[in-house]
């Protein structure tokens, strides 16, 4: 089973996790070099899908809060599940914002000038 799909589209890195998927620490090192390939040394902003992941490890959290590759990070769940899923976000040195719309995620990763980078958006 594939955990992921990963591809660039006009400038914005595209994450989608596969429903029912832990995120492990090998599955996001795994995604982060599939990612790579994409860009390089280049860093630009990374739109990440989760809806329906069963969970993140510990182990995986403090990998991807560490992990510098991007310009800006927007998570985009469907409810508080993934929401809370999200949380490892708040201690990533990349400006992450958590979204239920694909839509409003891609406007804000595309927006460099937005002044409030740290409020989650619904």
């Amino acid at each position: 089973m594939d955990l992921f799909s990963a591809h660039l589209d006009k400038g914005i890195l595209r994450l989608r996790w596969n429903r029912g998927v832990e995120i492990t620490h090998a599955a996001a090192v795994a995604a982060a070099r599939a990612l790579a390939e994409f860009h390089g040394p280049t860093h630009l902003p990374l739109l990440v899908h989760m809806h329906g992941i069963s969970g993140i490890t510990p182990e995986a959290r403090v990998g991807m809060a560490s992990y510098r590759g991007f310009t800006r990070v927007a998570l985009v769940g469907a409810d508080a599940v993934d929401e809370v899923m999200s949380g490892f976000s708040h201690r990533s040195p990349t400006v992450t914002r958590y979204f239920t719309s694909e839509t409003e995620a891609l406007a804000w990763l595309r927006d460099s000038s937005t002044a409030d980078r740290t409020a989650p958006a619904h």
